[in-house]
């Protein structure tokens, strides 16, 4: 009859143990899927935009075709001071891609996104402040750009994207230092969106 071996000691048991289970943990955070570094969003409400804010289109023209933006604080209390950069009220707005067009046959027109150089800190014509019931406009020509290149038809036009820059507080609240660090302020970030409206090129 052979010998029977030793038992193995207790001590070599447990660490044998703790070096498979620290072998699988290993392999398991390598493998995982879930990102090891995580980002709080702003909260769920950013999908909506900003609280209050609200963007309406309208045609104004059909040659050249032209759209009119709006911008309404529809907040009871909040002044919101923001950045136009890259939204539907920038001057730049259709040579950043801002805008998404589509035929009536619902094939995406061709545009040329081009990379703008911003100038630091953002200009007091690219900051605009919002007061409680108040709105800003401003129109688009959607003929003035070589982005854009459109014929004569109907067309859907939607809007959609992030604000790089937002402050609940008005204008004069918001300093150069703040300008310069825009894109660490309470509403960069944020989405918002413009539902589509038809515009006729005639």
């Amino acid at each position: 009859m052979p010998p029977i071996p030793p038992l193995p000691h207790p001590l070599a048991t447990f660490l044998s143990t703790l070096l498979s289970l620290f072998l699988l943990l290993l392999f398991y955070t390598y493998q995982s899927p879930i990102p090891l570094t995580f980002t709080i969003p702003h909260s769920e409400s950013t999908t909506a935009g900003i609280p209050g804010l609200t963007f309406s289109l309208a045609q104004t023209s059909t040659s050249p075709p032209t759209l009119l933006i709006t911008l309404t604080n529809n907040h009871p209390e909040t002044t919101y001071t923001l950045l136009k950069w890259a939204t539907p009220l920038d001057a730049s707005a259709l040579d950043t891609g801002v805008f998404t067009i589509t035929t009536s046959d619902g094939k995406a027109v061709e545009q040329v996104v081009r990379k703008i150089t911003r100038k630091m800190p953002p200009p007091p014509g690219q900051i605009m402040e919002l007061a409680p019931g108040k709105n800003m406009s401003k129109e688009v020509f959607f003929d003035k750009s070589a982005a854009v290149v459109m014929g004569k038809g109907r067309y859907r036009v939607e809007a959609k994207g992030v604000w790089k820059g937002g402050w609940a507080t008005p204008r004069a609240e918001v300093t150069t230092k703040n300008l310069w660090g825009f894109g660490e302020s309470e509403f960069a970030g944020w989405r918002f969106g413009l539902g589509g409206v038809e515009m006729i090129s005639e």
